[in-house]
C-alpha cells in the first residue's frame, strides 16, 4: 500500500535541507507505530520518497511525500497516527491511499507558485521593480551562469507580479516550471532582477504544487493510474 501524505513544511525548520528531510521524516515514520516497510538489505531504511526538493531557507505550504506499508490500514488511522507522531515538527494536512504502483510524485513535470519576500538595497523603488518585472517577462531569453556553465532559463518562468510594496519592503509572486530538464532556482532569479536593481530576497515560501498529468495541472493527490 501506497500513502500520499500531503504536509506544511514550517519555517521552524525552513533550514533544513532535502537530505536533512528525508531524515526527520524517516524518524517520523518510525515513531508513528504503523506497519511500515522498509528496503531490503543490511541497513534498512523506511520505504519512502520525497516530494519535490524544497530549498533550504524556504517554508513549503503544499509539500508531499509517500510512504509504504506492509499490511493495510485505514486512511483515518494512518493520519491520526503520523500527526501524533509529527506534531510540532510538519503540520499533516491530509493522507491518500493508493495503489503501489502509483507514478511517483517527482516523475511529473510540475508548477510551483511562491511568494517571494525581499527587500530594496539603496534607493531602489516600487516604480522600478515593476519594470524590472515586465522587462524580465518580456525577455525571450534570460541567460544565468550554472556549474560553469550557461543556461537559459526563461521558460521556466510563467509568471512574476508585484503583490506588495512599501518600500523597502515589497512581495512578489512567481509562477515557476519544474520540466525534465530542470528548472530555476530562487537564487538565480534573484540575480536576474539585480541586472536591473539592487534587491535582496529575504526568504520564499512554496504556496501550492501541480503537477502535469496528460496535459492537465492537477494536485498530487489526483494522479491518474
Amino acid at each position: 500500500m501506497r500513502v500520499r501524505v500531503n504536509f506544511l513544511r514550517p519555517y521552524s525548520i525552513f533550514y533544513l535541507g532535502h537530505l536533512d528531510m528525508k531524515t526527520l521524516i524517516e524518524r517520523g515514520l518510525r515513531r508513528s507505530g504503523l506497519p511500515v516497510k522498509f528496503t531490503e538489505g543490511f541497513n534498512k531504511r523506511v520505504k519512502l520518497e520525497l516530494g519535490f526538493p524544497l530549498s533550504v531557507g524556504m517554508v513549503g505550504e503544499d509539500e508531499y511525500f509517500d510512504f509504504f506499508l506492509d499490511e493495510p490500514v485505514d486512511a483515518s488511522d494512518i493520519f491520526n497516527a503520523i500527526r501524533t507522531a509529527f506534531d510540532s515538527i510538519l503540520e499533516i494536512k491530509r493522507v491518500k491511499l493508493l495503489p503501489y504502483s502509483a507514478k511517483a510524485i517527482t516523475s511529473f513535470e510540475a508548477i510551483f507558485t511562491y511568494t517571494i519576500f525581499g527587500h530594496f538595497e539603496g534607493n531602489s523603488s516600487c516604480e522600478e521593480l515593476s519594470k524590472a518585472i515586465q522587462k524580465i517577462l518580456l525577455s525571450a531569453n534570460l541567460f544565468i551562469e550554472r556549474d560553469g556553465k550557461t543556461k537559459d532559463v526563461r521558460k521556466f518562468i510563467e509568471k512574476i507580479t508585484l503583490h506588495k510594496c512599501e518600500t523597502p519592503s515589497f512581495e512578489l509572486i512567481s509562477t515557476i516550471f519544474y520540466l525534465k530538464d530542470g528548472s530555476i532556482k530562487m537564487s538565480e532569479l534573484e540575480g536576474i532582477f539585480n541586472n536591473y536593481l539592487q534587491i535582496e530576497f529575504e526568504y520564499e515560501v512554496r504556496k501550492s504544487t501541480l503537477i502535469i498529468d496528460e496535459g492537465k495541472l492537477i494536485s498530487p493527490f489526483d494522479v491518474s493510474f
